[in-house]
């Protein structure tokens, strides 16, 4: 079902960024704008089932950047696709607000399904918010993040070059443009305009700094500072305030000296507007600066800081003569680019991608995919339309695949790998990297959806971060040669029973992995971009969807079972495809549990004792300043708790007998590791840990509200505990954290002088 977009545009029309989305809407094609002074205005679910176009500066989403997140899922909760603009990325001058804004872009970033900025630059200050504060999806979001840069097409009502040369009865204005507020350079130029009037060439004449427009919401403090340095500077200056469009051509084209000067700018609309108006500003060089200079040669003027007071008493001295051309006015063969329709058009065909990706491993049986793909076409109800990637595992012979949309699907591609063996996993990933939607859904080739299938999981997994799991039933295909299936197969009665007892996964917990079927399995964009999609060194039949259910588990997605998205699979379950024996079957199963106790920590997999370089509990101990004693207890307390890996940093040789164990290692673990353990704990001080939340090799690991009397908010333990999907939750879902503190009577602190066998005495 193709949908109409909707703009979503917060802010007042004079802002920068409002100005911009409402100069591009009418270039989006079949729109509907949607506007409000700031997002928090707008109620829950405001775009559910939409496909969105959002603008975003953090100002405009919320009153700071914690609450921004916030409304932002509040408020885009269900949409069936989302294309953000990003403006104003967090960087170095914002000082201390730049670890909330970072936080704030990055999972704003990672929670779109197309991201937009206008430049090179941008897309750098986006990749280091997200390698801080969400590495786990940095290099996916990066992935599908656009540069489209600033439209800057020339303005037809600008104000045409005033005719002559700038008269000595006139004042020699420097002018900058937009609003007023820290980082826009404008004390450099005061500084740089009051040396540029002691140039001889300039005597006698008047010099004035303007600046078209007012200050920023809570900065209105820095018009009189900037007057006041003006004025011990023997420098004029004034802010006109907020300037009407109708004035403003007028006011550019009699600037004497057009100037931005921001020191840390990294996509301007102030400069696009004065490029638009004809003039060619002096540009504070930068990352940015010379970027545009490189995309629209001639256009701009970058300058170093301490070369702006000589070039700006030349462009003055320049405007003043008759000789000459007037650098400040753009030669007639500079080309500008790109024009308000081309960044229109951009923007809308990316958020027209499909919403929902369908990704079908496949391995020489074109009879089933013909079947497959003709009730793809079928499907009824899908928002935002459908796609289909098959991934060949290595046939002799590729798919043959309709050349133009079937029906419901549009895009039909075919990826191919080498046949190396069963590799379903890895077949699965070479699909999911090139898929676009917001919800992608797993079929097996030997599996074939009833009509509604594929809505009814895109619904699930539209509403909130999740991993859905549909009905798999069961017939011999081939056999009946009719759709739909008059007689069905036996289907796993274990299976049955766990949707039943968890209540179709809505009380899922750590042993719930077991209920996913990678054949009929559907996931959020968000969850996918976390834990990047399957194991792709898995080989053999089996195995590779629990340790995907199960990575997805920690990283926080919600998990839900949906009966209605039914798909028919060719044949029985594997207990009636094997030899039919019980040997048959347990080694089937007991091969793929080999597989998976290196990868997949739980009890129910691995089994107890068992030591694997993949623990369930990861433990950072910061062993600086610690005694060889202190550092040996405090390893063999946390030893003691089960499946652990211990990390040692600031380790020197103290640390050498504890290293001797293979359990235990020097340096940070490895973020793969880190997110396939259920929990994450950090000693920093020595002491012996009595116990931890949970008990040894755990069938459950307890988020801090199911055990409150272990966990605490006060830090005097000195062990701090981290439940990996009790953070993923804050991450993927914005649920607020919980304490994070072990309790001081689990610990007891061990002195500097210890003696380790007297303690070991003490502590059988």
């Amino acid at each position: 079902m193709t949908l109409p977009l909707v703009h979503l545009v917060p802010g007042p029309v004079e802002h920068g960024v409002v100005r911009h989305a409402l100069g591009v809407h009418p270039h989006l094609g079949e729109a509907e704008l949607l506007r409000c002074d700031r997002l928090d205005e707008l109620p829950d679910d405001a775009v559910a089932g939409r496909v969105v176009v959002a603008q975003v500066t953090d100002r405009l989403l919320a009153s700071s950047p914690a609450q921004g997140m916030q409304v932002w899922h509040r408020v885009l909760r269900g949409a069936a696709r989302v294309l953000v603009v990003l403006h104003d990325l967090p960087q170095r001058s914002d000082g201390r607000h730049r670890r909330a804004r970072s936080q704030l872009y990055a999972s704003l970033a990672a929670s779109a399904d197309t991201v937009v900025v206008a430049s090179a630059h941008e897309r750098l200050l986006l990749a280091a918010a997200l390698r801080w504060a969400r590495p786990d999806a940095a290099r996916a979001v990066l992935g599908r993040t656009v540069v489209a840069p600033l439209p800057v097409e020339p303005d037809t009502d600008a104000a045409p070059r005033p005719p002559s040369p700038v008269t000595r009865s006139q004042a020699l204005t420097i002018v900058t443009l937009g609003f007023v507020y820290p980082g826009k350079g404008l004390e450099e130029v005061v500084d740089a305009a009051a040396l540029a009037a002691q140039d001889p060439r300039l005597e006698g004449r008047t010099i004035e700094v303007v600046n078209l427009g007012g200050a920023s919401q809570g900065h209105e403090d820095l018009l009189e500072e900037l007057a006041v340095r003006a004025r011990d500077r023997g420098v004029r200056w004034h802010s006109t305030g907020y300037v009407p469009d109708e004035r403003l051509p007028g006011l550019l084209a009699t600037a004497t000296v057009p100037v931005a000067a921001h020191r840390h700018v990294s996509a301007s609309g102030s400069v696009a507007t004065w490029l638009a108006a004809g003039r060619r500003p002096l540009l504070l060089d930068s990352r940015y600066a010379r970027e545009l200079d490189a995309r629209l040669p001639g256009a701009v003027q970058p300058v170093s800081a301490d070369r702006l007071a000589p070039a700006l008493a030349d462009a003055l001295v320049r405007a003043c003569s008759a000789e000459g051309t007037d650098p400040t006015w753009l030669p007639p063969d500079v080309r500008l680019g790109p024009t308000w329709g081309e960044a229109g058009r951009l923007v809308s065909e990316l958020a027209r991608e499909p919403a929902v990706s369908v990704v079908v491993p496949y391995y020489r049986d074109q009879e089933m995919l013909d079947l497959l793909v003709d009730r793809l076409g079928a499907q009824r109800g899908v928002l935002g339309g459908l796609e289909l990637v098959v991934a060949d595992d290595g046939s002799p012979r590729p798919p043959r695949l309709p050349a133009a949309p079937h029906g419901a699907l549009g895009r039909i591609r075919v990826l191919r790998q080498p046949d190396e063996g069963f590799r379903l996993a890895a077949a699965r990933n070479l699909g999911l990297r090139v898929t676009t939607g917001r919800v992608v859904i797993l079929l097996d080739g030997d599996t074939v959806p009833e009509d509604g299938y594929v809505a009814a999981l895109q619904q699930a997994c539209r509403v909130r971060p999740t991993l859905a799991v549909g009905r798999r039933r069961h017939a011999d295909l081939r056999g009946e040669g009719r759709w739909p299936p008059t007689t069905e197969l036996p289907a796993p009665a274990w299976l049955a029973e766990g949707y039943a007892q968890t209540q179709d996964l809505q009380v899922a917990d750590d042993t719930s992995f077991r209920f996913v079927i990678g054949a009929v399995l559907g996931v959020s964009r968000a969850v996918l971009d976390t834990v990047g999609g399957f194991e792709g060194d898995l080989t053999g039949y089996g195995g590779e969807d629990w340790e995907f259910a199960w990575r997805c588990w920690l990283a926080g997605a919600a998990m839900q079972h949906v009966p209605d998205a039914v798909a028919w699979h060719d044949g029985p379950d594997v207990a009636g495809r094997v030899d039919g024996t019980a040997a048959g079957l347990s080694g089937v199963k007991n091969a793929e549990t080999a597989r998976l106790a290196r990868l997949l920590p739980h009890p129910l997999v691995r089994g107890r004792g068992w030591t694997y370089p993949q623990p369930d509990v990861v433990v950072r101990l910061d062993v600086r300043g610690w005694t060889h004693g202190q550092v040996v207890l405090a390893v063999e307390s946390v030893l003691r708790q089960g499946d652990v890996g211990v990390w040692l940093t600031g380790a020197d040789e103290t640390a050498e007998h504890a290293v001797h164990d293979p359990r235990v290692h020097l340096g940070r673990p490895p973020a793969e590791v880190v997110a396939r353990a259920r929990a994450e704990v950090l000693l920093q001080r020595p002491v012996w840990v009595r116990r931890l939340p949970w008990g040894p090799w755990p069938a459950h690991v307890d988020a801090p509200e199911l055990c409150c009397e272990t966990w605490t908010d006060d830090s005097a333990s000195g062990v701090q505990a981290q439940v990996t999907r009790s953070s993923g939750l804050t991450r993927l879902q914005g649920a607020p954290p919980g304490p994070c503190w072990l309790s001081a009577e689990a610990v007891e602190p061990i002195p500097s002088g210890v003696v380790v066998e007297h303690w070991r005495a003490a502590h059988p």
